[in-house]
């Protein structure tokens, strides 16, 4: 596949946004120093709340084999395969991806409760990586955290298959490795988890819900920023609200001009606006949908955690991509969010929608 160039990627976006009636504003005139970034939501194949609602133990073997199940059911490699299509749509510099898992399944004996044989059933960004080499992307991984890491788990498939599972969440910095390097280069890979976290008690223990930030320094062309991806706390408001602070005290405390790329799990359209959304605005930062959109909803997420639903369920806004600092933002676009960009089975690359922009940074 050839990569898509800078006047291809404006019409796509231009497209995406007019799809929602939207008129997208001119691009920059100096078209060298135009950056495009994406952020996306890969879609782990589950919420857990399978295991997160289980209250006996009965109902926790069986919500991991129900979770199995279901991560089975959404074909992690055929998925990628869409995934790195809709990031070859937009052929961003930088991508910040949310929720790119590796899954390990393995062996349970009931009777001495032991958990053996763990072997790697999908590796997401494996199999990502692959899938966009094979498409014709040029793309190496800048920066990998985990943010959830689940050890091995018993569980039941009725009627009757006993198996362990175990899974390690990540966030994922990809940048673009076939550019000239005196126009792009990246450093100063950084990450950490947040302090802010949900611990959730459960029939087999504790599981403690940890997130993660990522992130690099960048020179592009004349101009030095710094690259932040991260994915929000889902299920506690003041747990999200407490991340988003520590990730402007923490990697946002910079000098530098900032791309915060990430699934906040905050909802800025509809409203009411989260309350950890609202927290960014109100320090400072810029939402590039809001700002050349502000009256069209820009939807991204969420689909079925199966990704099998047949109609588009998208109803909220929290994939966000922000800047602080002299950055401006010039086209923003949705990928993945239209039927025709399902798979062969009938699934949606993601349970959300990709967000690529193409932004400006003031030269240093």
């Amino acid at each position: 596949m050839k990569h898509a160039s800078r006047t291809r990627l404006g019409t796509i976006l231009l497209l995406s946004a007019l799809t929602a009636g939207a008129v997208l504003p001119a691009a920059a005139k100096d078209s060298a120093g135009v950056l495009d970034v994406m952020t996306y939501n890969v879609n782990e194949g589950t919420d857990f709340q399978q295991v997160l609602a289980a209250t006996t133990a009965t109902q926790f073997l069986l919500g991991v084999g129900q979770i199995v199940t279901q991560v089975r059911g959404t074909n992690p490699p055929e998925r990628m395969q869409a995934v790195a299509a809709q990031i070859l749509t937009a052929h961003p510099t930088l991508v910040s991806l949310q929720e790119v898992d590796q899954w390990y399944l393995g062996t349970f004996n009931p009777l001495t409760g032991v958990c053996g044989n763990m072997a790697l059933e999908y590796d997401m960004l494996q199999e990502l990586t692959d899938a966009l080499a094979a498409q014709g992307g040029h793309y190496q991984v800048a920066k990998q955290v985990s943010e959830i890491k689940l050890p091995a788990i018993p569980g039941l498939i009725l009627p009757s298959t006993f198996l362990c599972a175990a899974v390690t969440d990540n966030n994922v910095i990809l940048a673009r490795t076939d550019l000239n390097p005196r126009s792009f280069q990246w450093s100063n890979p950084q990450s950490g988890q947040f302090a802010a976290y949900v611990p959730f008690t459960t029939p087999n223990g504790t599981v403690s819900i940890t997130r993660s930030w990522a992130s690099v320094d960048v020179q592009f062309h004349r101009s030095t920023f710094r690259f932040i991806g991260t994915h929000l706390e889902s299920f506690v408001p003041i747990v999200r609200e407490a991340q988003g602070a520590e990730l402007r005290a923490g990697p946002g405390n910079t000098s530098l001009p900032l791309i915060v790329a990430m699934d906040s799990n905050a909802q800025a359209f509809p409203l009411p606006q989260d309350p950890t959304y609202s927290d960014f605005i109100a320090a400072g930062y810029a939402d590039v949908w809001q700002e050349l959109f502000p009256s069209t909803p820009g939807l991204t997420c969420c689909q079925s955690e199966s990704d099998n639903n047949p109609v588009s369920q998208l109803y909220q806004r929290v994939d966000l991509i922000l800047t602080l600092g002299s950055v401006e933002g010039q086209n923003i676009g949705l990928l993945g969010a239209d039927a025709s960009t399902r798979t062969p089975d009938g699934l949606w690359p993601s349970d959300h929608a990709g967000v690529a922009a193409q932004v400006t940074v003031e030269s240093d």
